[in-house]
This record gives structure tokens, C-alpha cells and sequence, in this order.
């Protein structure tokens, strides 16, 4: 998939198109909506973006996986980011390895957001009161499966699973297996989004 950068910070363009020397700069905010399909780096500090609250994030990450990326990264910033429809949120000096790890993973579909970030949403997801699962999803899923997946989204181990359920750590990952490719998700953060109504 091709890599497009969107900043006017001259040595962080510099650094990312050494990452990743097959990149475009984009300097033209109108220009990103002539992209084919790509990853979007996007410096999230540069002047003069909209607010992540505006309505034109919406087309561009329907079209494009934008990734948000800042110098000073910020766990609010990374929320409304996702909220805005990107794909990920990292540091934008982050190592060349991750970044082409953030590209990679985003390409693929995936969302990418920071071990700190994942905790905070991981621990919102599992304090809030389970809500009653979607139609579509208890058509989908087994009663047991209904039973790991609730568990999974509320960040229980599979070990924690197993002992809880009184089966194997061994069925609960095939349950889990089972439970990705029916709702469509591939990991557990995508799950407890799914569950919770926000994905």
C-alpha cells in the first residue's frame, strides 16, 4: 500500500521519507483527497489542521488510513484521533522499525494505538456495565461463545477465562478463534469496541 506524509516540518518529512523512501510528501491539505488508497502519516501538531472534532476528518478516513502521529503524543489526542475515523496514533520521531511495524498493521486494516492508551481503553471498556449484546451478535455467536467473548472484551486472561467458564485454555482460544472470524475483528481491543457498541 502506498505511504503518503502530511507535514510542513521539514526534518520530520526528512526523517520519515528515510523510513520510508518510497513515500509522497503531501503539503496540500486538498491534495490528500487525491490520494489512491494509502497509510497517511499526519502531523497532528502542524498549524492550521481542523480541530479532530471536524467533519472533514470523516471522508478522508473513509478513503484513506490515516495514522496521527506527534512529538508529544497525548492519550486524549490519540481518542479523538480514533474517534475521527484514523487508523492509528504513534510518535511521529517514533523508531523506523515501528514505524514501518504502524504502517504495516494499519495497511492491513488493523488499528495501532500506544501500550498506555490501550490500558486506559482496555480499563474504560472493563468498568462500564456490560451492555446487552446487539442482535446481529447473539445470532452470530454460540451461548459460550457469547460468554468467552463478554469475558475477553473485559480484559480477562484466557487463563482467567478457562477458570472462570471450567473449561481449557486450549477451547477458550479456539472459542476466541471462532469469535475473531465471526464478528469480523482480529484482536481484542476490536472486540471489546465491537461489544461495547463503538466499533
Amino acid at each position: 500500500m502506498q505511504i503518503a506524509f502530511f507535514t510542513l516540518n521539514a526534518s520530520l518529512l526528512a526523517r520519515w521519507q528515510d523510513t520510508f523512501p518510497d513515500g509522497e510528501a503531501c503539503l496540500d491539505w486538498a491534495a490528500l483527497g487525491r490520494l489512491g488508497p494509502a497509510v497517511v502519516l499526519v502531523d497532528l501538531s502542524q498549524a492550521g489542521l481542523p480541530e479532530l472534532a471536524a467533519s472533514s476528518w470523516r471522508p478522508l478516513a473513509s478513503q484513506l488510513r490515516l495514522v496521527g502521529c506527534n512529538a508529544m503524543p497525548d492519550d486524549a489526542q490519540a481518542i479523538e484521533a480514533l474517534q475521527a475515523g484514523f487508523s492509528g496514533y504513534c510518535h511521529a520521531y517514533a523508531d523506523p522499525d515501528m514505524l514501518r511495524q504502524v504502517a504495516q498493521v494499519v495497511g492491513a486494516g488493523e488499528l495501532w494505538v500506544g501500550r498506555s492508551l490501550l490500558t486506559r481503553l482496555l480499563g474504560a471498556v472493563n468498568h462500564r456495565p456490560a451492555p446487552p449484546m446487539r442482535s446481529e451478535t447473539l445470532e452470530l455467536l454460540s451461548t459460550r461463545e457469547r460468554e468467552v467473548a463478554s469475558l475477553a472484551a473485559r480484559a480477562a486472561s484466557n487463563k482467567e477465562i478457562a477458570n472462570s467458564l471450567d473449561i481449557t485454555e486450549r477451547t477458550v482460544k479456539a472459542h476466541l478463534t471462532a469469535i475473531f472470524a465471526k464478528l469480523g475483528v482480529t484482536d481484542r481491543l476490536q472486540l471489546a469496541l465491537h461489544l461495547n457498541g463503538l466499533r
